[in-house]
Formats: structure tokens, sequence, C-alpha cells
């Protein structure tokens, strides 16, 4: 009996471990060079661009298009804030015309439709 529970005990930690990479939502991992965050089930990458910032956005690791978010950006660096609109630039890509720099926390904003926003707190 004693060997039973051991050995069922041992498979359910083991299948545990599996679990959480099965219902991972795809991968952290930055494809573009960026910093990669997860809300609500989605992945989203803020890449500092020379002159700009891009975001990409996946869902359960594919590429999600763009064309019906609407998303904008706040940088709060020191005692300044800036703001600007992510526009669509195709795929699953937006761009916003600011510049993030070093020590600056960002806050990017996305929503769809009716659904409620996401806020997303980056720092860099």
């Amino acid at each position: 009996m004693k060997a039973i529970v051991k050995l069922v005990s041992i498979a359910l930690i083991t299948s545990a471990l599996f679990v959480s990479n099965a219902l991972a939502h795809g991968s952290l991992e930055p494809k573009h060079g960026g910093v990669v965050k997860e809300a609500h089930d989605m992945v989203f990458e803020v890449v500092r661009e020379e002159k700009s910032v891009s975001l990409y956005v996946r869902d359960h690791g594919e590429a999600y298009p763009t064309t019906e978010l609407l998303a904008n950006v706040v940088v709060l660096a020191g005692k300044e804030k800036s703001e600007a609109p992510f526009i669509p630039s195709g795929g699953n890509k937006m761009v916003a015309n600011i510049t993030i720099i070093d020590g600056a926390t960002v806050l990017v904003r996305v929503s769809q439709g009716e659904h409620h926003p996401i806020t997303i707190r980056y720092s860099f």
C-alpha cells in the first residue's frame, strides 16, 4: 500500500511539472529584442527603437492582428510624463512616436471593442 501511495505521489508531482508548460499562453521570450509581459492570456512585447516604440502582441504564441486594437503608451521619467497613441503597423505590430529613456516607467494600455482595457507596466 505504501508503495502505491509513493508511486501515485511521484506521478502527480511529475505531471504537475509538465502541466504548467502546457497551460502557458506562449513563450515569454522576446522575439524582437524587447521586454515581454503577459496580461489577460496575451503576450505584449515593448521594443525601444531610436525614435519610436514598437508593441508586438501575441496570443498562444501566434501573432495577434492589431488592426482592431486601440493602444497608447505613457512614459514616466523623473518628473516628466509623455504620452502617445500606438498606430497599427501591419501584422501584430503597433508603433508609437515616442522614446523611452533608461530608468523610465512605461504604462501600455490596450483595448479592443467592448472588452475592458488592459494596462501593462514596464520598467526600463
